[in-house]
């Protein structure tokens, strides 16, 4: 039998077989134009563009296209919705709503064995779940303008001064840590982290205060910054942000302890284009670049290689004593994202006096 009446016989599958089998991995891994990522907008995402994606796109030459509208919890939500047809391919969030994202199962699993992350075992595990890892780590304390506030903080207790009535700064329910509030406010009060009816007791008289709620760290900052607020929560790293832009405050590590908080990213589930995220992620914690979150935040980078690269002073300023680690405070961040959708409630009716 001729070579052409196998082809008759056999019909156009003879043909497909082969073409098929050679496109299933090229297809699968086809290089994107472009990468679609949701993070924080503001100074965050101006950072993430000139530090990450710039690079990203230089060696890879696939353009970073940044989604900057939504809170973490809606863009948890986003990629739920998309899941039968994913538009997104990254996303950042930080350690207070992963749980939250791996319960509505919206993550892909990190690999650290895919060599598209090299990088990715070289993060310590406290700072890696199953679908994310982070790239930036500070703690959560008490800014305070020494010009406006007569007797420094000691604790997050003070807080709470009927003097700093309308100058004290927090972030709203929709913030990142909108909810650490509450088990600040137990803290305050002498009772346990998770005895969320101190906390919101506390709470209540907190808003009797009417402190400005900000719905972004960068409105914490700027409040801080002009004046418009003398005290308040933020993180030991953006106090040195607010010192660079001209803004006289100080920063206190509570007595009760302060609070841990981490930032990373995740790679978005059903994404078309995994193998490409995946070398976004490790750009993320590449030693050679990570180094920007500390020149230009003063947060602790994950990957040890690169705060070991920083500069003596800068090392210091970024990372905390040993006897300052020792009182870090590890929230439990699954048992707060089960109570998140109740706590969001409550806390909207105690604060508009319901």
């Amino acid at each position: 039998m001729k070579r052409r009446d196998v082809i008759k016989l056999l019909g156009s599958s003879a043909l497909a077989v082969p073409a098929l089998a050679t496109m299933g991995p090229a297809a699968a891994w086809a290089k994107p134009e472009s990468l679609s990522i949701m993070t924080w907008g503001g100074l965050w995402g101006k950072s993430m563009k000139d530090n990450v994606d710039a690079a990203f796109t230089e060696k890879t030459g696939v353009a970073v296209v940044q989604d900057t509208g939504s809170s973490p919890v809606e863009r948890i939500t986003k990629l739920k919705i998309n899941a039968g047809n994913q538009i997104f391919d990254l996303v950042q969030l930080h350690d207070g709503v992963v749980p939250l994202a791996e319960s509505q199962g919206v993550l892909e699993p990190l690999d650290p064995n895919s060599p598209n992350m090299p990088y990715l075992a070289k993060i310590p595990e406290r700072f890696r779940r199953d679908g994310w890892v982070a790239m930036i780590y500070s703690a959560l304390g008490i800014a305070y303008n020494p010009e406006l506030v007569k007797t420094p903080p000691k604790s997050f207790a003070d807080l709470w001064n009927k003097d700093y009535d309308g100058q004290i700064v927090l972030p709203a329910i929709s913030h990142s840590i909108g909810p650490y509030i509450i088990p600040i406010g137990a803290l305050a009060a002498g009772k346990d982290l998770k005895d969320a009816e101190a906390g919101f007791e506390m709470l209540k008289k907190m808003a009797d205060l009417n402190p400005i709620w900000a719905k972004d760290t960068d409105t914490i900052q700027s409040s801080l910054l002009s004046g418009e607020a003398a005290i308040g929560l933020l993180y030991k790293s953006q106090t040195y942000t607010v010192i660079k832009q001209g803004g006289n405050v100080k920063w206190v590590f509570p007595a009760e302890g302060a609070i841990s908080y981490m930032s990373g990213t995740s790679i978005a589930k059903g994404t078309k284009n995994k193998e490409w995220a995946e070398k976004y992620v490790n750009t993320t914690i590449d030693p050679s670049l990570q180094g920007w979150v500390a020149r230009v935040y003063n947060y602790v980078p994950t990957n040890q290689d690169a705060l070991a690269s920083l500069p003596v002073e800068l090392q210091e300023r970024v990372q905390f004593s040993d006897a300052e680690r020792s009182r870090i405070i590890d929230l439990d961040q699954q048992f707060m994202s089960e109570k998140r959708a109740e706590w969001t409630d409550r806390w909207n009716r105690v604060v508009a006096g319901g």
